[in-house]
């Protein structure tokens, strides 16, 4: 093993994964964890699901550092709060093409609205980059919203949505996404 092999040239990399029981608190403790390891946080998602805690934390640790250093200073974290928390080491590709298509979804809520789009994406190679849903409106009427982030380059969707506004019965439209304002 050649000095190259022993000692990356570049820092470690993790996805930190966090689910629980929604209370305050909880990102303030990770960042603490993660700061105190000498680690940088990069990318995070994080929200609330009736009532659960979910965060998704890409953090940079510093040089020498591991997956198992991350897990055990985590570790405190997870028992103080009640999480459930993993690490995994990821190659660091913050150069990946970012998204560029914003896919809006609005209708009744039933079953099956997120594999039809899902599905129609996957086969046209179009990769989804982050997804959210919600269901708005009242009980007697509940709407579905789905907002959709994806890589789609130059491809033209607009029989595929066209399609799949009349197969499902929904609002569906896609526009494309100033990556500077990302």
């Amino acid at each position: 093993i050649g000095p190259m092999d022993t000692f990356p040239s570049t820092p470690p990399v993790v996805v930190i994964t966090a689910v629980g029981r929604d209370k305050p608190g909880i990102i303030a403790a990770l960042a603490r964890a993660v700061l105190d390891l000498g680690g940088n946080l990069d990318d995070a998602t994080m929200t609330r699901l009736h009532g659960a805690f979910a965060t998704m934390v890409v953090a940079r640790l510093p040089m020498g550092k591991t997956e198992a250093d991350a897990r055990a200073a985590l570790a405190p974290v997870a028992e103080e709060m009640g999480l459930t928390v993993t690490v995994q080491s990821v190659p660091d590709a913050h150069s990946e093409t970012p998204p560029d298509t914003l896919l809006t979804v609005y209708g009744a809520d039933k079953p099956g609205i997120v594999h039809a789009v899902a599905s129609l994406l996957a086969a046209r190679g179009i990769n989804i980059t982050d997804m959210d849903t919600r269901l708005a409106g009242t009980a007697e009427s509940p709407v579905y919203v789905m907002l959709l982030e994806a890589v789609a380059g130059d491809l033209d969707l607009t029989d595929d949505l066209a399609g799949l506004r009349r197969e499902l019965g929904v609002d569906i439209s896609a526009r494309l996404l100033d990556t500077e304002a990302l």
